[in-house]
C-alpha cells in the first residue's frame, strides 16, 4: 500500500487557490485602476474648460472676441480636452453695454466617458463652467449677446 505524504496532500488541495485569489483582488483593483483614469479625464476636462471660459471672458471684456470667433476661440483653448465633441459657447452682455458692466461667458460640453458600470460620473461627464468680468471696452459690433 502507498501513503501520500501529507505535504503533498496539501499542496494538492492549494492548486488553484492563488489564481482564484488573484481574479478576485484583480477585479477590485481594475475598477480602482480604470475609475482613476476615468476621474482624471473628467478632471482635466473641467480645468481645461475653466481656464477656456475665463480666457474667452478677458478676451470678451475688451472687446476682442466676436459671436463667430467665440467657438473657435473657446474650442482653440480647450483642445483635446473636449475630446472632439460639440462645444456650446454663449455670451452674455447687458442690452446697452457700458465700461463696468458685466459680461458672462458659458461653455458646455462633455467630456469623455469610458462608460464603466462602477464609475458613475456627475451630469453623465456634462461639463458647464461661467465666467463673469467686468467690461473694459465697448465695441459695438462685438458687444451684443451671442447665443
Amino acid at each position: 500500500m502507498h501513503r501520500v505524504s501529507s505535504t503533498s496532500a496539501r499542496r494538492r488541495d492549494d492548486s488553484g487557490a492563488a489564481a482564484v485569489e488573484f481574479a478576485l483582488v484583480s477585479m477590485l483593483l481594475f475598477a480602482l485602476l480604470f475609475g482613476v483614469v476615468q476621474y482624471g479625464f473628467y478632471f482635466w476636462s473641467m480645468q481645461a474648460g475653466s481656464a477656456a471660459v475665463r480666457e474667452a471672458a478677458r478676451q470678451a471684456a475688451v472687446g476682442n472676441l466676436s459671436c463667430t470667433e467665440l467657438d473657435t476661440f473657446v474650442a482653440d483653448r480647450l483642445g483635446p480636452a473636449s475630446f472632439g465633441g460639440s462645444i456650446d459657447a454663449t455670451r452674455t452682455f447687458p442690452a446697452t453695454p457700458k465700461v463696468g458692466d458685466t459680461v458672462t461667458i458659458s461653455v458646455s460640453f462633455n467630456s469623455l466617458d469610458l462608460n464603466l458600470p462602477l464609475v458613475p460620473l456627475p451630469d453623465d461627464a456634462a461639463i458647464h463652467q461661467d465666467a463673469q468680468t467686468r467690461v473694459e471696452n465697448v465695441n459695438a459690433a462685438e458687444s451684443v449677446s451671442c447665443p
